[in-house]
């Protein structure tokens, strides 16, 4: 399955302008409707997005011929023994044990890495306080700014020179790591895995009702991300007039609201629908929730407890 070409390139506003009778106008009409061509594009990206994970899940590579539910749990172990690593060492082997999983099951790398970047963008942005000695004290690197003497605003004491400290920078690279290294296991899990055989081997591991929340969950959202595309759609190709931002918020605040009255709507239908055919909560299975656990399964999970064991070793030496 795939995108057509029309509906992956938005041409801009010079095409668009050329392209219409009514060159400035028209120009303006998009420039006061580029939310609408935000919404369809992060439709878009999602659609895209999906469609990426099911190409790269079924290629012939090591982590796609793990089981599901295996993968699940084991990387779930990876997390919470990170967690408790305390120094920029056993950060960085979890880091290299993800990247080097992504090149034997054939994810493409930079792709790979392209997908963390908004994570690192934001855990640096974060971190950067984390340098100051205003956050945490120790020995300065070097000095940004000199006050000539300690300035007190409230509770709070700046010290006569705000610098750079070498546990400051240590703690900011830890958190740096930390983030990126659990993202990247996140990322190896979803991208290696089918969507639909990802969400039914974490529901069968849900207990209670969640577990047919969540199935019924994944099933559903194509549904309303459609709905979504059909709205803006619908708006272009009606559109005759310039959106003035006062009117394109009160467009997207209707359609929210149309679009939340519909979910409850369909989800009392659904439910009733179920219930009509004889659904208990308790009788509740998924259908091929993962494949049959073979020797490189066991391999695999015997192989995650003993590189979790000695990293939890490690740490606590």
């Amino acid at each position: 399955m795939e995108l057509p070409a029309w509906l992956k390139s938005q041409p801009d506003d010079s095409q668009r302008s050329s392209a219409s009778p009514a060159g400035p106008a028209r120009k303006l009409l998009f420039h006061k409707g580029r939310f609408l061509d935000a919404t369809l594009s992060h439709v878009i990206s999602f659609l895209g997005d999906t469609m990426f994970n099911e190409r790269t899940s079924v290629r012939k590579g090591f982590f796609q011929m793990i089981e599901p539910r295996i993968k699940i749990l084991s990387l779930l172990l990876f997390i919470v023994v990170l967690s408790f690593q305390k120094s920029i060492g056993g950060i960085a082997v979890f880091l290299l044990l993800a990247i080097l999983l992504a090149i034997t099951s054939k994810v493409p790398l930079l792709s790979f890495l392209k997908r963390m970047t908004p994570a690192a963008v934001i855990t640096l942005f974060i971190s950067l306080p984390v340098l100051l000695n205003l956050v945490v004290e120790g020995r300065p690197l070097f000095v940004l700014l000199s006050l000539g003497g300690p300035l007190k605003v409230g509770p709070m004491v700046i010290p006569a020179e705000i610098s750079v400290t070498s546990q400051g920078l240590k703690s900011a690279i830890t958190l740096f790591l930390r983030v990126i290294a659990s993202v990247s296991l996140v990322f190896l899990l979803t991208m290696t895995t089918p969507p639909n055989v990802f969400i039914k081997s974490l529901s069968s591991l849900i207990p209670g009702s969640l577990r047919s929340v969540v199935s019924i969950s994944y099933r559903y959202i194509f549904f309303l991300l459609r709905k979504v595309e059909q709205f803006v759609m619908g708006l272009k190709s009606r559109q005759i007039a310039v959106v003035t931002p006062a009117g394109g918020r009160h467009w997207v605040a209707s359609r929210i609201g149309l679009l939340f009255s519909m979910s409850m709507e369909f989800s009392t239908e659904l439910a009733m629908a179920m219930e009509s055919r004889g659904y208990k909560e308790e009788e509740f299975k998924i259908q091929n929730a993962g494949s049959e656990i073979a020797g490189r399964d066991i391999a695999w999970l015997t192989f995650s407890i003993f590189f979790a064991g000695v990293m939890i070793w490690k740490s606590l030496a």
